[in-house]
């Protein structure tokens, strides 16, 4: 493997190491579905036929991901990123654009025709991406050629390759077993990342799988791996203190975007989603974790809870200013305190992301990634606009998108001016209580939250 200028003197990272992990991609013959995997490289772009992803044949290997023909030691597979570094720029004005180890590669762009988050709205269609566009080639996302790490993940983790069945969780081995944070079956990642530029920035719209009753101030949020948010610091009436480098770069907040193997990989530090070593360090990519998922960080119903430091939300989320009594403004803030999540924390004592963000956070039908229990709807396979956890002070779990929720929204609000009232239960079959009434008093309340 040459580096771009014909220079193969560099040491490789060592991937054994993490495909050995507790959790790890089924790359070995014992892990795969099958005695017999079928795996065809139909020609020297490594393409693979459609039929060979689906679940029967459900496997991995290095050519997946990888063309040994063609991957270059350099920030960007187009040889432009200037340092010979292993693997993406890490730094602020982060970008989604594929790095070195990925060039020609194969992979899949979704064509959206549907704005809407729901399980069984899939996309139109898949573009395939292919080939080597050589030194120089454009980045655009339109190219022929793969220009996002998410292309590549996308041609296995989507309807593309499983259609309308996702598989098991545990069917194939190195995997997350069956019914961790309540999960059963692989999610559509194409579906939950979609990013819409009519859900960018602070709006309202009636197309976001949400129901009527809960579109002002209301759109689609995701974490920003197809496409960026949109919503800077001023939109958010929030600090960059929210965020750890790099993502704490005031100018970039809104306008970044990101790489699936920022969350996706081996354990990293605490505060940092890069591994040991930094560019040519430890690996970056999922191989193999620790963590179930394959990520850099354990997720679950105590991620937020004291002694979480090192939990996956923050490596890019400041635990201070989320789930302790920090100093710092945020979009969840209003006239009582410019950061609630500081203000509840200091109420009830450590809080949990899951009692008010969507389990699988990749993407989401409200702002925010918000759960709304007076909203549950297909995603659970329920109609839209029905309400649970009624009359109870238990949480609501109903995976893959709900573990242990407490959230019932009345009316969003935009950010920096939530009220109170904003938060209770929209009525029958709840208890119609709004605000602290609801919070602090009523059958639902979350005094003491499980």
């Amino acid at each position: 493997m040459l580096n771009g200028q014909g220079n193969a003197s560099f040491e490789v990272p060592n991937i054994r190491t993490d495909f050995n992990r507790l959790i790890h991609m089924p790359i070995t013959n014992s892990d795969q579905q099958t005695t017999s995997e079928i795996h065809t490289a139909l020609d020297s772009d490594l393409i693979e036929d459609r039929a060979n992803l689906n679940n029967s044949n459900r496997h991995v290997e290095c050519t997946d991901c990888h063309n040994p023909h063609r991957v270059l030691k350099n920030r960007l597979f187009n040889n432009t990123g200037g340092t010979q570094a292993g693997t993406h720029n890490h730094t602020a004005g982060h970008t989604n654009i594929a790095s070195g180890v990925l060039r020609g590669g194969w992979g899949v762009e979704p064509v959206y025709g549907s704005n809407s988050f729901d399980p069984t709205n899939f996309p139109i269609s898949y573009d395939v991406k292919r080939g080597d566009g050589g030194d120089g080639a454009s980045t655009a996302v339109s190219s022929s050629h793969v220009t996002r790490e998410y292309q590549i993940c996308l041609k296995c983790h989507s309807d593309y390759a499983y259609g309308a069945n996702p598989p098991n969780l545990g069917n194939t081995g190195g995997g997350t077993s069956p019914g961790v944070n309540d999960v059963n079956q692989y999610t559509n990642q194409a579906i939950e990342f979609n990013a819409p530029a009519t859900h960018r920035g602070q709006t309202s719209t009636a197309d976001s799988g949400a129901a009527a009753a809960y579109s002002s101030n209301n759109h689609r949020s995701w974490h920003p791996v197809i496409g960026n948010t949109g919503r800077s610091l001023a939109i958010r009436n929030a600090g960059n203190a929210n965020f750890l480098a790099p993502w704490n770069g005031a100018a970039n907040v809104g306008s970044q975007t990101m790489y699936c193997s920022d969350c996706h990989g081996s354990n990293t530090a605490a505060g940092t989603s890069a591994p040991s070593g930094g560019e040519n360090g430890n690996p970056w990519g999922p191989h193999g974790s620790n963590n179930n998922f394959i990520l850099k960080g354990a997720w679950g119903e105590s991620t937020g809870g004291g002694g979480t430091q090192s939990d996956l939300c923050f490596k890019c989320h400041s635990y201070t200013l989320y789930a302790t009594r920090g100093d710092g403004s945020s979009g969840f803030g209003g006239n009582s305190d410019p950061n609630l999540h500081s203000f509840h924390a200091d109420k009830i004592g450590q809080l949990r992301c899951s009692w008010c963000h969507v389990a699988v956070p990749h993407g989401w039908k409200n702002k925010g990634l918000l759960v709304n229990l007076n909203d549950v709807g297909p995603e659970a396979g329920l109609a839209a606009g029905t309400q649970v956890r009624n009359n109870t002070t238990a949480g609501y779990t109903n995976g893959p998108y709900y573990l242990n929720a407490l959230n019932k929204i009345v009316n969003f609000a935009t950010s920096g001016n939530w009220d109170e009232t904003d938060c209770g239960s929209a009525g029958a079959p709840g208890n119609g209580q709004v605000g602290r009434d609801w919070m602090r008093d009523s059958n639902e309340n979350c005094e003491n939250p499980p």
